[in-house]
């Protein structure tokens, strides 16, 4: 594509593709004769799109003057500027695909990486006609990690201009693991790896590693990316580096590399050819010039002035004022001695993780000096050069400072305190909280946000009661408020002024770091100001801390004193947003920036107090000799996971050792030195001392447990993963196995290497670790050489505790054997072949008979010999658990007696394995304190969890709740909760934990949240502050004080509320909203339906539910809110609605979520009541649904699903614009007030009106429409304020909709349950098997009478039963799998791809555990069914920019109009 220098004669016609990118706008002129370009230009916008396209205009008209283009946009920015134009407008990935097509017919796959866009081509040959057709493609959701903005963050901490850090990484030559999510989490992988003094150029090496990482394992999903691959896109064309890691990566050689010439062009390249392919009917020529004098018209500049706005930070320039006078900022001047004066001083040194801070303080406590600077990645150096500069100055004015002690903390506490041979140091957040008491005496709270990290601690009479420092993401944090700054050439220092100036502040939301680059994109759209950005920027802050970081909806539970420090409250704005988010006026510190030195300053002079002769540090005269040696990448010998250490030496003979993940690894010297063996035995005799459950329970589990002689030997290897179920039911299934004659393999431990093996197979990149962990060791199996792989799906096991619902598995642990089957099957990748039957087994007789009968239908194995193996099997699991309960009760018994205490560290039996906990057990042991799991504390099965607020549907969720309740009455035990990023379960878990333990003796757990991201220093730091608080409040109390458990639900709906109080009915859907709140009314209650939520429903179930809970939950519990805080409704008599059922989805948790939003929102009067009849909560002892209100229910929906199928047949048609939607309204009056008037009969007559009525619309369906199905989470299909009215959207993009049913929906329950019973023989109760049974067939009657009255309607076609939908998707999902929406997306699909349908969009809330199998697991196996359907999976969260989306969507828009122009 080299530009020619060739002439273009005035007059002539080129075509012009212009891609206005996320960050930067090109050209490619082409000759249409030719095909050649002879014109291009790249640069970047900054955010001023139009202003970049007349500039490239500019440089093209100045070139060929006179000549006409027939112009196309392309790209994020360009489609609201095509519209304008009237020109037209080709999707990113459709330019790219026609490109690649032309230039490039032997590709198979592309990867093109943009500023903030990552996307995957996959290419597929037409049998028939040998053309090279698009058969897939992916495009990073919401996050652009792995992009070049996360390119552009990683340059910046390495401080290298971002053109040179291709050229470092070339130099580079060993890789850490650095996580590629997003460039936030890499900050904090790479900062401390710098301080250690790692090379920066195997730094640049790594996030290249990263980036590959997670464009294969996030984007690929599963699909395989067959070679020739092409590499485009600005960061890779400008980092060759980063190409040959990606071909390292996917095994590829010279000639399965394509890279394009000039391939940042290529885009722009196939929108100037898509004029000749796919607008040959809407092309316009334009003269080059009058295009110009268009753009620069001030009517085009004019910007759209959308978005949302906030209110300025100050209504008056008084209230200003008051503000900055309450805020004043502390002097700076310190207290200046007398020449010849001789003074003791403590000098407290914080090592954070950008930034190097110390305070000198005298006996007094008054400050002397201070320093504050940026630690270049050379703290040490930093320190001693500004220590020295001190000292010197100090002798200058003959002032004799003699340092009596010197206390550090902060990231770099330890290599500090050996370096300096400090004589105290501590954890930061201790130090945080002694210096706010220091300065505020009555503190209840303090924030402290420093550049990576941010602290909240609570305070009680100067006790710390609870620490919460950020995860692994530092979003929020100061950096992220510079690099904005930066990008919108803001000094840091003038952030605030600019902010106070803004008239019009961006509402931006509490978007993470590299999502908000889009958001802002968009307000810089939208008209917006810098200053007006750096507003919204500033609240972004605070209202993340809030609701992702440290998720607190109570306001009240911060006390009333709250204290802000940490270098981020230096800004004034962030201050102002903090007090305008609480409701309440905050003290700030009076040096925020220096806070961590001064707390360790003051526990140094405290501690010297109490041993005075206490003397290590150099002093200040040693410093000039001073030095230290770094090594880095030096292998640990003393085990084989080789741990990559770097080690410094100092001038002092002390030595420092980090990226050790156990305690060998602080052993110098080699295995043979008699000296280091010495030191290895007494390290690791010290911590064998204390005793660890968690590497107990795994020798318990992979031991083999005695079992019969087998009848027959089988010459057969059974290959079992070491992964997700199989950490439980080990010794149950390798005994079962060996018992029936057959060798049993394991696979291997495991590893980093192990996981990355697998990650191009995952399907979905939000998926827990340990589930993408599967795929590793599938393939480690392989390599081993197994016979076949077994992994069984089983969906209920028998409750082992006091609750009889807790019989369900978490979906993605029962449902990953269906993903592996539909998309990573080892029979079709290795030839082995997967077996994977799926089981129900609610007892243990159910299960013995369903074993029985699978070993005989495929092994061919006697019943007789089966049940041996399963007697074995079961003893083996039972000896298992015997021991487990033994040896933690010897420990409880130990620390009891030495007035001690041991930690349970609660998880997943799955997070046993010591890649996913992070060595996290380890960390304790070495710290002296014994860890327990939950399965080993004896009792657990028999605690009563009748007053736990959530339903108990999970046995390894009960174990963690009743240990934490044995943990909560105990002396001797505290409580750690591990949980997974990404696990919905574990969020309301955890909230659930927290509020059993405060109630019953205000005890806090900890909390750890963990990933495939190696977090060794951020976890170490809250581990050591959640143990300094116990110290602290165990000196504090002497005895530990418990109280009972009260009614986690004391305000009821009582029979006198009937009368008293309107149920607001909150949406799914509005016409089920509606059918809901009719029906509830027959039986006497006052029913609202609520108005759909959307803007402020969304902020305040964002606010006051757990963020990690799903978008769902949060938004139908917002629209409540929004409904009680309107004024439209008396709290005191008023209640609502919330919909239940009990099974492993969150929807059996609604209630409980909604109970706590309330009470934290004010609305403790306010009861619930649901549509459990059982109710075992006694929510509602008031109202309980009866049968005949169930049958509204079940005999309405058949006739709203019609009404919403016809509206969607006739509304894009409709001769006259909106008539349809009025009609369905009107036709939907007419069934709810039937219903509510008369029942089902009044229902029935109702919806003859309506069928009527839908009758009478006009409308023209010569023309048909392509047909989009949109499936997945129910409430996110139908809900228009969750979805970002996609329908409407996608309407007006030339689709028809067709929706799933939400008759199917409420039906899959009692479809799955009767199926179960019939076909697999469950032991049930005979009424529960015949409820199922009868409610099953009761849709299929309401089905026959809806059929009937709507085959009026010409447009109706009968509606597609369960039963028969379930025969062509059993192949893809069995229909008794009951996870989630089951078959429904699946069997919706394939139904209506049979039907010619080839456009499909997946809506799942993140997080969403059944989409992972039911969802995205699938995608890959219908995509083999059916090559040419378009499936495009959207996940959406409360901070979703309808940006994204809608690229996203743009791309499936293309795909469709491409294939239907090929077809034509």
């Amino acid at each position: 594509m080299d530009q020619e220098l060739v002439e273009i004669q005035p007059g002539k016609v080129l075509l012009a593709g212009i891609d206005v990118g996320s960050t930067t706008t090109k050209i490619a002129a082409v000759d249409p004769e030719n095909g050649e370009v002879v014109y291009s230009d790249y640069r970047r916008h900054h955010a001023n799109q139009v202003q970049s396209i007349i500039r490239v205009l500019e440089g093209f008209q100045e070139k060929f003057p006179g000549v006409k283009i027939e112009p196309a946009l392309t790209g994020s920015g360009a489609k609201p500027i095509a519209e304008k134009l009237k020109i037209p407008f080709i999707q990113e990935v459709a330019a790219n695909a026609l490109a690649l097509r032309k230039k490039y017919p032997s590709v198979r796959t592309a990867i093109e990486l943009g500023g903030q866009d990552a996307k995957i081509i996959f290419f597929r040959k037409d049998e028939k006609t040998g053309d090279l057709n698009v058969a897939d493609m992916r495009m990073n959701g919401s996050c652009a990690g792995g992009t070049g903005a996360f390119i552009d963050e990683v340059a910046s901490i390495l401080k290298v201009p971002v053109e040179e850090l291709n050229a470092l990484a070339e130099k580079g030559g060993f890789t850490y693991d650095i996580s590629g999510r997003c460039g936030v989490y890499a900050k904090t992988d790479i900062q401390p790896l710098l301080n250690q003094g790692v090379a920066r150029a195997d730094l640049a090496l790594s996030s290249f590693h990263a980036i590959a990482k997670q464009t294969i394992g996030g984007l690929a999903q599963g699909l395989e990316i067959r070679k020739p691959v092409a590499f485009e896109g600005g960061p890779l064309t400008f980092n060759p580096t980063l190409i040959q890691v990606f071909a390292k990566r996917l095994k590829l050689s010279g000639e399965d590399v394509i890279i394009p010439e000039r391939p940042e062009l290529m885009v722009a390249y196939g929108a100037a050819i898509s004029l000749e392919s796919m607008f040959e009917n809407r092309k316009r020529i334009l003269d080059t010039g009058e295009l110009l004098e268009t753009l620069r018209s001030p009517s085009f500049q004019a910007k759209s002035g959308q978005g949302e706005e906030a209110r300025p930070f100050f209504a008056s320039e008084e209230e200003k004022a008051a503000f900055e006078k309450r805020h004043e900022k502390a002097s700076r001047q310190w207290k200046k001695l007398r020449p010849g004066e001789k003074v003791g001083v403590y000098l407290g040194i914080d090592s954070g993780s950008t930034t190097t801070k110390f305070v000198l303080m005298d006996e007094k406590e008054e400050i002397l000096d201070s320093f504050y600077a940026p630690n270049e990645g050379e703290p040490l150096l930093v320190a001693k050069k500004a220590m020295i500069q001190m000292r010197d100055r100090y002798k200058k004015e003959n002032i004799d400072l003699n340092i009596l002690a010197v206390g550090t903390t902060g990231y770099g506490e330890q290599l500090f305190a050996k370096a300096f041979q400090a004589e105290y140091h501590t954890v930061e957040t201790v130090a945080h909280a002694r210096a706010a008491e220091k300065y505020v005496k009555d503190a209840t709270f303090i924030l402290d946000i420093g550049g990576q990290d941010m602290k909240a601690i609570w305070l009680d009479n100067g006790i710390i009661t609870n620490i919460l420092v950020n995860e692994a993401c530092s979003s929020g944090c100061g950096s992220f408020l510079e690099n904005f700054a930066a990008s919108l050439h803001i000094p840091a220092r003038k952030i605030a002024e600019a902010a106070f100036a803004s008239k019009h502040p961006a509402k931006l939301g509490s978007r993470c770091t590299v999502f908000m680059n889009s958001s802002i994109i968009t307000e810089q759209r939208n008209g917006r100001l810098p200053e007006d950005i750096m507003a919204g920027l500033c609240r972004s802050i605070i209202e993340n801390v809030f609701t992702k970081v440290i998720r607190i909806s109570n306001l009240d539970s911060l006390g009333e004193r709250i204290v802000v420090q940490g270098g981020t409250f230096e800004n004034d704005a962030v201050v102002r947003a903090m007090e305008e988010y609480t409701g309440r006026q905050v003290v700030r510190a009076p040096y925020p920036g220096l806070m961590g030195a001064v707390g360790v300053a003051l526990i140094a002079k405290e501690r010297h107090a109490r041993e005075p002769e206490k003397r290590t540090f150099i002093d200040l005269d040693s410093l000039d000799d001073f030095s230290y040696t770094q090594e880095s990448n030096a292998p640990c010998p003393f085990c084989t996971n080789h741990c990559r250490r770097t080690i410094v030496t100092f001038s002092n003979g002390n030595s420092w050792v980090t990226n050790n993940r156990c305690e060998r690894g602080e052993v110098l010297g080699r295995p043979e030195d008699a000296q280091a063996r010495k030191q290895l035995r007494e390290k690791t005799q010290k911590v064998n001392r204390v005793p660890n459950m968690y590497r107990r329970r795994e020798e318990l589990l992979f031991k083999d447990y005695p079992c019969p002689e087998p009848a027959v030997k089988r010459d057969l290897t059974i290959g079992l993963p070491r992964v997700l179920s199989n950490w439980e039911f080990m010794p149950f299934w390798s005994t079962f196995w060996k018992a029936l004659g057959y060798k049993v393999q394991l696979s291997d431990m495991s590893t980093r290497k192990m996981y990355e093996s697998g990650l191009s197979a995952v399907t979905s990149d939000t998926v827990c670790f340990p589930a993408k962990l599967v795929h590793g060791h599938l393939r480690n199996l392989a390599a081993k050489k197994v016979d076949r792989i077994f992994m069984p799906a089983v969906t209920t096991i028998p409750t082992e505790n006091t609750e009889k619902t807790s019989e369900s598995m978490c979906a993605v642990v029962k449902g990953y054997p269906i993903v592996v089957k539909n998309s990573d099957n080892p029979k079709r990748q290795f030839g082995i072949p997967f077996d994977e039957p799926l089981f129900h087994w609610p007892s243990k007789e159910d299960r013995d008979r369903q074993l029985t009968i699978y070993m005989k239908e495929h092994f061919q194995i006697p019943e007789a010999e089966t049940k041996k193996a399963i007697a074995a099997g079961e003893q083996a699991q039972e000896s298992f658990r015997a021991e487990l309960k033994r040896q933690g009760a010897a420990i409880i018994e130990r620390v009891k007696e030495k007035g001690k205490f041991a930690v349970v560290l609660a998880s997943r039996p799955y997070q046993n394995d010591a890649l996913v906990n992070h060595d996290l057990p380890e960390m304790f042991v070495t710290m002296g304190i014994p860890v327990l799991t939950a399965d080993s504390v004896p009792g657990i099965e028999d605690v009563d969890l009748s007053k736990s607020r959530i339903d108990i549907v999970n046995n390894f969720h009960a174990r963690m709740l009743s240990s934490a309740i044995l943990a909560a009455q105990s002396d001797c035990l505290e409580y750690v909760q591990v949980v997974s990023f990404g696990c919905g379960h574990d969020a309301y878990l955890s909230d659930e934990i927290i509020r059993l333990m405060h109630e019953i003796s205000g005890k806090i757990p900890l909390v750890l949240k963990l990933d495939e991201s190696d977090i060794q220093g951020p976890l170490r730091i809250r581990v050591r502050s959640f143990l300094e608080t116990v110290a602290m409040g165990r000196e504090k109390k002497k005895r530990l004080e418990t109280r009972e458990l009260k009614d986690p639900y004391p305000v009821k709906f009582e029979k006198k509320d009937r009368a008293d109080k309107v149920v607001l009915v909150p949406n799914t859907s509005h016409a089920f909203s509606r059918i809901m709140a009719a029906s509830f009314a027959g039986q006497g209650v006052k029913t609202v339906p609520l108005e759909i939520g959307r803007g402020e429903a969304i902020r305040l179930g964002k606010q006051y539910v757990h963020n990690d809970i799903c978008f769902p939950a949060q938004i139908v519990i917002g629209e409540a809110l929004e409904a009680l805080r309107s004024g439209k409704y008396d709290p005191d008599h008023t209640a609502i609605a919330m919909g239940k059922y009990v099974g492993d989805c969150r929807l059996t948790h609604y209630s409980a979520l909604l109970r706590k939003a309330l009470d934290d929102a004010g609305f403790s009067q306010v009861p619930i009541l649901t549509n459990d009849d059982a109710d075992s909560h006694n929510l509602h002892p008031g109202f309980k649904m009866n049968l005949f209100t169930s049958l509204k229910i079940a005999f309405s929906l058949p006739m709203i699903d019609v009404l919403e199928e016809l509206l969607r047949k006739i509304r894009p048609y409709e001769k006259v614009k909106g008539s349809a939607d009025a009609a369905f309204e009107k036709a939907l009056d007419a069934v709810v007030e039937g219903l509510e008037e008369k029942g089902i009969p009044g229902a029935r007559r109702g919806f003859k009106k309506a069928v009527d009525i839908m009758n009478q619309i006009e409308y023209d369906r010569t023309s048909p429409r392509p047909g989009v199905l949109i499936v997945g989470e129910y409430l996110l299909n139908f809900h228009p304020g969750a979805n970002h009215d996609i329908e409407d959207y996608l309407e007006k993009n030339g689709f028809e909709i067709i929706e799933a049913r939400m008759t199917d929906v409420i039906r899959k329950t009692y479809f799955y349950q009767d199926s179960q019973n019939r076909e697999y023989h469950l032991k049930r109760p005979l009424i529960q098997k015949i409820w199922y049974h009868v409610a099953n067939k009761a849709f299929d009657v309401a089905h026959d009478m809806t059929d009937r009255i709507a085959k009026k309607h010409p447009l109706y076609q009968p509606a597609l039963r369960m039963e028969e939908m379930v025969k062509d998707s059993d192949q893809v999902i069995h229909h008794t799998f009951d996870a989630g929406e089951g078959v429904l997306i699946s069997g919706e699909i394939l139904h209506h791809a049979k039907r010619g349908c080839r456009a499909f969009v997946i809506l799942q809330p993140f997080g969403c555990l059944p989409n992972h199998v039911v969802g995205r697991g699938i995608a890959k196996k219908l995509k083999e069914l059916y090559p040419d359907v378009q499936i495009l999976p959207l996940d959406y969260d409360p901070d979703v920019s309808f940006a994204n989306i809608e690229n996203r969507l743009q791309m499936l828009v293309m795909n469709v109009n491409q294939q239907k122009e090929e077809a034509s």
